[in-house]
């Protein structure tokens, strides 16, 4: 098993590297790949059984497109193919059409999902959500963005939140998920906090019989914030 991790060395905010660190102790045995900025990505001869890219800030993220640019085509076929994928935080932005920077200044993206992402300078969104997955995996998270995105999810959302915003204040549909890509605003890391997402997502990558690391530990530890996020007084915009 495979798993690849796009620019580790510049797409790593908000501790969303600590996905990959307990991927890695969830499966021992599996070859976990970085591949850096400017090297040729492991998917383009490969397909990984999961491809993972963290956030990173908004100049890295202009530079993020076009390193991905020449292999636009390939990206879209194994999305496609059913390749796991896991975009985190803003990185799913460089799927979009476009993202409409704080000036009106419009940066072409891959052009793979239908959507645009608008950066609001200055006004950093932060905020918590609770929501399920169309097959009732419940999803806790946190967002911290300067971006809202904007297009028609309600076919193709991650969750359908309970408490929280969508991919704009408008929204109640959270984050965008095509056939085994997921693209979230939510932070976390979510693959400690979700045990039940995480489980799924093995599944998905092709573990035999998936087991979570510490998966006493991080079931409590989820049922704790669930409790924290259904009490009537925590807020969810910060």
């Amino acid at each position: 098993m495979k798993i690849e991790i796009l620019f580790p060395e510049i797409c790593n905010l908000f501790g969303d590297m600590g996905n990959i660190k307990y991927l890695k102790k969830c499966l021992p045995n599996a070859e976990f790949v970085s591949t850096a900025f400017g090297d040729k990505p492991l998917f383009t001869d490969e397909e990984p059984n999961l491809i993972y890219l963290a956030p990173s800030n908004e100049k890295n993220q202009e530079l993020i497109i076009k390193a991905l640019l020449p292999y636009r085509d390939r990206i879209n076929q194994l999305i496609e193919d059913g390749t796991p994928m896991l975009f985190t935080g803003n990185s799913g932005e460089v799927l979009f059409n476009e993202i409409e920077d704080y000036d009106g200044r419009k940066i072409p993206a891959l052009g793979i999902l239908p959507f645009t992402a608008k950066r609001a300078q200055y006004t950093r969104f932060n905020g918590l959500n609770h929501g399920t997955m169309a097959d009732g995996t419940e999803i806790l998270g946190f967002r911290s963005q300067f971006t809202y995105w904007f297009g028609d999810n309600s076919d193709c959302c991650f969750v359908k939140c309970i408490k929280g915003i969508g991919i704009n204040k408008d929204s109640d549909k959270e984050g965008i998920m095509v056939n085994n890509l997921v693209a979230t605003a939510q932070l976390g890391p979510i693959l400690v906090n979700n045990p039940d997402f995480t489980k799924r997502l093995l599944k998905l990558m092709g573990a035999d019989k998936p087991t979570l690391a510490f998966e006493d530990d991080v079931k409590k530890a989820f049922e704790i914030r669930k409790a924290e996020f259904e009490n009537p007084k925590t807020k969810f915009i910060l």
